[in-house]
């Protein structure tokens, strides 16, 4: 019994002995196999397999921790320690990497994306730039029909009253019988009353349009005057002329109220697009709805910036005069609207050449403090070039040396 314990200790005694041989034969090639295998698959890996490598990595490094001491003398020519961080800095190299490959596949993306929608709003550039000329060449069409539809609404108006006042002219050199009247009554009333209706519906129409330019309304506003003018010389005579005592009035009373409608539209569109003139130069000209508002505001206004040209920049007063004088005022309302105002009575000559002293008072206040001074020097400047040279012209030829 004795001899068969002393065996088996025996036994176990050299088995341990070779465990211990093979265990750290196997730990040297098994650390150098799989670091070399972790350092493939870190040089080669992707988004998908970063994160499990890198607790692969950390699982190697704790499972040999225990060997570091053997496997530091062991493996050539790093050791553990060495051997470690290399694959340390592989693993942040490898890391570094997929991020900027991740980041790189990103900005493809986006610029793929990008590529896409700048492609699609080229295309749609085109087509709005292809819409643009087309709206360009149908608003030059419009503008040219819109001039001929009011040149034809004009020419019709001319010819409604030139037939009034042809027909009238014959009423005046021959005596007509009653029954003569009537006969023309029934062959001509709705020629002319009906067009005389047409006409005042047509200009009210094309009012309403919107398709007229502001710069246009004084010429509208010319022929609304001129229209109405022409019916209230020749109404009263027309439905004597041509209707019944029983349709007399009415027809009267409706063609009467359609003209004060007319007029009623061409009156608050002028002087919408009026008051639109000095908003247009950004003005602070209080609105104005009649021409006594428009000249009180007008002279309200010039008074306001003469006032408060101390509150003002120099630019900044400069400027308002010049959008006021040079523009508003003296391009386009004074050559263009005031003849239209004095003509039927919104404006008088007076009240233009105040608001034209006002606005050289105004001038007097903003124009540059310097002026003067430069005028007078340049003057001085100019005088004294001027007797340099008449000095050099009058000075004697030295004789010629002997």
């Amino acid at each position: 019994m004795k001899q068969f314990i002393a065996f088996v200790l025996l036994a176990f005694l050299f088995t341990m002995g070779q465990a211990q041989e093979r265990t750290t034969s196997e730990v040297k090639r098994d650390f150098e196999k799989e670091f070399k295998s972790l350092m493939r698959e870190l040089r080669t890996a992707d988004s998908t397999k970063i994160q499990a490598l890198q607790e692969k990595v950390q699982n190697f490094e704790n499972e040999y921790k225990a060997y570091s001491d053997f496997l530091n003398k062991a493996v050539f020519p790093d050791g553990y320690d060495g051997t470690i961080d290399k694959l340390q800095d592989q693993m942040k190299e490898s890391v570094e990497l997929v991020d900027s490959r991740a980041r790189i596949a990103q900005l493809e993306s986006q610029i793929q994306e990008l590529s896409g929608q700048m492609n699609q709003l080229s295309k749609a550039n085109d087509s709005l730039m292809a819409q643009l000329k087309s709206m360009k060449s149908e608003m030059a069409k419009l503008r040219e029909t819109v001039k001929a539809l009011q040149a034809n609404i004009a020419k019709r108006d001319e010819v409604v009253f030139a037939l009034v006042d042809s027909l009238f002219v014959q009423y005046d050199k021959q005596q007509l019988s009653n029954k003569d009247i009537n006969k023309i009554s029934s062959l001509e009333k709705n020629n002319v009353i009906a067009n005389i209706k047409r006409s005042i519906n047509d200009n009210m129409a094309f009012l309403s349009s919107m398709a007229i330019s502001p710069s246009d309304m004084p010429n509208v506003l010319m022929q609304q005057r001129k229209f109405e003018n022409s019916w209230k010389g020749v109404g009263q005579k027309l439905a004597n002329a041509y209707l019944s005592s029983k349709d007399r009035s009415k027809e009267i009373a409706e063609v009467d109220g359609k003209i004060a409608q007319w007029r009623a539209q061409v009156d608050e569109a002028f002087w919408k697009a009026l008051n639109g003139v000095f908003a247009n130069e950004k003005l602070s000209v209080q609105p104005f709805n009649n021409s006594e508002e428009f000249y009180n505001n007008i002279i309200r206004f010039i008074d306001d910036e003469m006032n408060n040209t101390g509150n003002k920049e120099s630019d900044a007063r400069l400027a308002a005069y010049e959008a006021f004088a040079y523009k508003a005022w003296g391009s386009e309302v004074k050559p263009v609207w005031v003849p239209v105002m004095k003509q039927y009575s919104l404006l008088t000559d007076d009240r233009v050449n105040e608001i034209d002293t006002k606005v050289k008072l105004w001038y007097a206040q903003v124009k540059p403090a310097n002026t003067i001074v430069y005028i007078l020097v340049g003057a001085l400047v100019l005088a004294v070039i001027i007797g340099l040279y008449l000095g050099m012209k009058k000075r004697p030829t030295p004789p010629a040396a002997a």
